[in-house]
């Protein structure tokens, strides 16, 4: 992967010489036409380098975008004792954004994590929050949640760098109400009847008296 960095940045290096040049050779000679000096330069040559310049650029956007996919897509690695598993990189961003949305002071929340190196990972968090809230206080809080819970899907190397990028898109909707606290419980004494209670005193018989099963008179 280091190598490849190194292809890369050499890459961008050449094909931005090489369009310097270009740009430098094309108004040069521009200027010498305007002049009536036309250099002693066959068409086709010009024709070949310019078609040279333009291929040469095709594959640098090519490969740099094929780049940029790699860094969105595919599973991550999950480094364990018993070997390397793959997890779905949906998967680590949904459970990073219903960690995220729990808190009550999160309105929306939307996770991209990105692998720009083979030992880094950038995860990058767009949240919207109610009026009224600490933001600073807010993205300390979410930066922890989420790294925690990164931690727990996602087993990365013991040199491996993860970062978290907070982006405040704005504020919106209200903060939750706090949730009540859950009332005790009552406990099984409270719960089951006394059994040294005294039945209730008489106070005279109760109407209707019921008369299933006396005899009618004849």
């Amino acid at each position: 992967m280091a190598m490849e960095e190194d292809l890369k940045s050499f890459a961008r290096k050449l094909v931005s010489v090489v369009n310097t040049l270009a740009a430098l050779g094309s108004s040069v000679y521009f200027v010498l036409v305007w002049l009536d000096r036309t250099p002693s330069v066959s068409p086709a040559f010009l024709a070949l380098l310019g078609a040279g310049v333009l291929l040469l650029n095709v594959f640098r956007l090519l490969y740099f975008r094929a780049g940029r996919r790699r860094e969105e897509e595919g599973p991550l690695l999950s480094h364990t004792q018993d070997g390397i598993v793959q997890v779905s990189r949906e998967a680590v961003e949904a459970g990073l954004r219903n960690v995220g949305e729990a808190l009550d002071e999160v309105t929306r929340l939307r996770v991209k994590v990105l692998t720009p190196g083979r030992k880094r990972t950038l995860v990058r968090a767009h949240y919207l929050a109610p009026e009224g809230v600490q933001i600073l206080d807010l993205s300390s809080k979410l930066r922890r949640s989420l790294l925690t819970r990164f931690r727990e899907l996602v087993s990365t190397e013991p040199d491996a760098k993860i970062e978290v990028e907070m982006v405040f898109e704005g504020f919106y909707g209200k903060a939750r109400a706090a949730r009540p606290a859950a009332e005790p419980e009552p406990s099984p004494r409270e719960k089951a009847p006394a059994e040294d209670s005294e039945p209730p005193p008489f106070t005279g018989p109760r109407y209707p008296i019921d008369l299933e099963g006396e005899e009618n008179p004849s």
